[in-house]
């Protein structure tokens, strides 16, 4: 999920400071309830306490200076972790210092509260139950044992349960009390904090959707500049090979293969005032464009038609009954977006090695598996592999738009690119992409005999 490991981030370096300030405020409180108040404190475990946050502190600031991130995931998961796991020290370190000094006649076990309140904004869901429930134990513990201070004596009612081998009404109240306001706390902020992280990530989709548009535009805006530069030499390219066709022919010209060569010229201007004019309409989109009903193998075909690279390396499996399928398609933008998908498979691998298209069906959405034997994609390379002009190929050899028109069709259509790759030597080399589309299908209709 973008966003949410730099969120936990700066959620860990203002718990590193809120702990700093804790720990300042125990240190001031110890000594005035010592040297002011007169009450006698068990420094021993008071000291290792706060000798412990201070440690753990320290080490949580080296952790985050580290540069290169290696323990740190894209989704923040461990982050958010490493953040559950100090909180939780924090909540047991608070129930310490609340044992020896006098338990829940202590007025400061009300800093539970403010703890629970914190993983509530800062942690997901599961972990602030966690601690709400970590923090109902702590103070289940505290009614049960503690060690009195004299000066904060209330009566017989919140001496320690093992002392006196009963529960008060008091300390029953208290117990219901905290674990009803703990749970109440957590509820609310859980609930708040979810809704403001969801607003956080439409207002984030809606920004990249417009940065996509935007892209998408000027490349727009550009193919129908190229296309209108490149129409008239083209154009006359076209009349020029048309009149030495004519010629070689009026002179009864006996090269058949230098006649061929001119006809395969016009052929492929042809192609290409095709393609200008596509791009001068859209570029990476389905606008215009109506559904169309095609078969599977028929659209294959269209997809395999215009592949720069030799066909006869792609192998195509139609699992269980895909063949069969009839699917509603833009066909032409469709089958251009899995074209520059096959094409960048087929650049990535070696030439004696094979392209592997799997085809199936679940349910009415149409799964397709584009696997190459190349030397896979680093974790950055499959981070920006969706990003305009991003390619890993060598100049002249593309401009890497593919990925990102082919990406923004298919996401039109309701669908979704993923790319699975390791450039681990010891892991499957190759990149596998799988494109997912909620297409419309049918199985083709039996013939009269079958029906028969």
């Amino acid at each position: 999920m973008p966003g949410t490991r730099e969120r936990v981030a700066v959620n860990i370096g203002w718990l590193i400071k809120l702990r700093w300030v804790a720990v300042g405020g125990q240190f001031v409180t110890i000594v005035g309830a010592t040297l002011l108040l007169g009450i006698q404190l068990q420094i021993w475990p008071v000291s290792v306490v706060i000798g412990l946050t201070i440690l753990s502190n320290a080490l949580l600031i080296y952790w985050m200076g580290r540069d290169d991130g290696s323990d740190l995931d894209e989704s923040g998961r461990f982050f958010e972790n490493v953040l559950g796991w100090v909180m939780t020290m924090d909540m047991l370190s608070l129930a310490t210092l609340l044992y020896v000094s006098g338990g829940p006649s202590n007025p400061f076990w009300l800093f539970f509260f403010v703890n629970l309140s914190l993983s509530a904004v800062v942690l997901g869901r599961t972990w602030a139950w966690t601690l709400n429930l970590v923090s109902i134990l702590c103070f289940c513990g505290l009614l049960y044992s503690h060690i009195p201070i004299d000066e904060l004596n209330m009566g017989l009612s919140l001496l320690p349960v093992a002392e006196k081998g009963n529960w008060s009404l008091i300390q029953q109240g208290l117990l219901i009390a905290f674990a009803t306001c703990s749970s109440v706390i957590v509820y609310f902020m859980t609930r708040v904090t979810g809704a403001l992280r969801q607003q956080e990530l439409d207002l984030r989709s809606a920004q990249e959707t417009r940065s996509r548009n935007e892209k998408l535009e000027a490349l727009g805006t550009l193919a129908a500049g190229a296309a209108h530069e490149l129409s008239t030499p083209l154009t006359t390219i076209a009349l020029v090979a048309k009149d030495v066709e004519q010629a070689l022919s009026q002179q009864g010209s006996t090269d058949e293969d230098m006649i061929e060569d001119v006809g395969l010229i016009r052929q492929q201007l042809d192609r290409c005032k095709s393609i200008l004019d596509r791009m001068a309409s859209h570029a990476g989109e389905t606008v215009g464009e109506m559904m169309q009903r095609t078969t599977i193998t028929n659209f294959f075909d269209d997809v395999c038609d215009g592949l720069t690279s030799n066909e006869d390396r792609i192998t195509v499996d139609y699992i269980d009954d895909s063949r069969k399928l009839q699917i509603d398609v833009p066909v032409d933008a469709l089958s251009q977006a899995i074209r520059a998908l096959l094409q960048n498979a087929l650049d990535a691998s070696a030439s004696d090695s094979v392209v592997e298209v799997r085809i199936s069906r679940n349910d009415n959405r149409m799964i397709w598996a584009i696997e190459d034997h190349g030397t896979g994609m680093s974790s950055e390379v499959l981070r920006r592999v969706s990003e305009p002009f991003f390619t890993t190929k060598s100049p002249g050899k593309g401009m890497g738009l593919g990925v990102f028109l082919a990406r923004n069709v298919i996401e039109e259509l309701g669908g979704s690119v993923r790319f699975q790759s390791s450039d681990d030597p010891f892991l499957p080399t190759g990149t596998t992409v799988t494109v997912t589309l909620p297409c419309v299908c049918k199985s083709e209709p039996q013939n009269a005999g079958e029906d028969a």
